[in-house]
């Protein structure tokens, strides 16, 4: 297990648990634009967002305050606000389970999608991810594309920070989500449909204010909790 924020246990464990617990962080190299930084999977996943900032390197800051560690991005395709960690990933490193043998798989070895990986697939329980190499920015490339996020943003600011992102985004998530260290929870276990052009028109006809967010040229994301929310069972 990693921080083990998604794990609801319904009796004990009849076996070994072993917690991935490494930590810390190294600079591979940079070039102009970019840093390749590999980080240990036990790292607090939002310690590493807030410390990567500090640094100054950047990308990270619309992915604040998600549970869990470094090394459990990767599996779920972590995303929040705009930005899914599979555009950030340069490499995956673990541990093979049946041969003990170093793996290393390059961001298009992953085979990330929306909430997917090659981790929930053919490589389910064969490989425990040791570390995590991103690829961040050394200017910061700013992204407020997410209607949610530029609500809380002040409209007077021309020149929005990643600093400034990061605390819009912390502050959103508190407001909406329970801090699993103040109450336990095993978080939001939605995932927003995603459907075809012709559909959504067909939807939005009846709708128009259903939200669509774009996926490729032929689909679109729509939201879960407004479909919850228009169904009736909000809470």
């Amino acid at each position: 297990i990693g921080g083990g924020s998604n794990i609801v246990l319904r009796d004990d464990v009849s076996g070994l648990v072993v917690q991935i617990a490494n930590k810390g962080f190294q600079l591979l190299t940079e070039d102009e634009h970019t840093v390749c930084v590999r980080v240990a999977a036990g790292e607090v996943w939002d310690d590493w967002v807030r410390q990567s900032l500090e640094l100054g390197y950047y990308g990270l800051e619309n992915l604040s305050l998600i549970p869990g560690t470094v090394g459990a991005s990767p599996v779920q395709n972590i995303g929040a606000y705009g930005v899914e960690i599979g555009e950030l990933v340069e490499e995956v490193h673990g541990i093979e389970v049946s041969s003990g043998q170093v793996v290393r798989l390059s961001a298009a070895d992953c085979a990330f999608a929306y909430r997917d990986s090659i981790f929930k697939h053919q490589l389910s329980g064969k490989v425990i991810i040791t570390a995590v190499t991103f690829r961040l920015f050394k200017k910061p490339q700013t992204n407020v594309v997410y209607p949610a996020l530029r609500e809380v943003l002040s409209p007077a600011d021309t020149e929005i920070s990643p600093f400034q992102i990061r605390e819009a985004v912390c502050n959103l998530r508190r407001s909406k989500l329970p801090d699993p260290a103040m109450i336990p929870n095993a978080g939001s276990f939605f995932k927003n449909p995603v459907i075809n052009l012709v559909q959504a028109e067909q939807l939005q006809s009846r709708h128009p204010d259903m939200p669509a967010y774009p996926v490729d040229a032929n689909s679109v994301k729509v939201p879960a909790a407004w479909l919850i929310d228009r169904a009736g069972w909000k809470g």
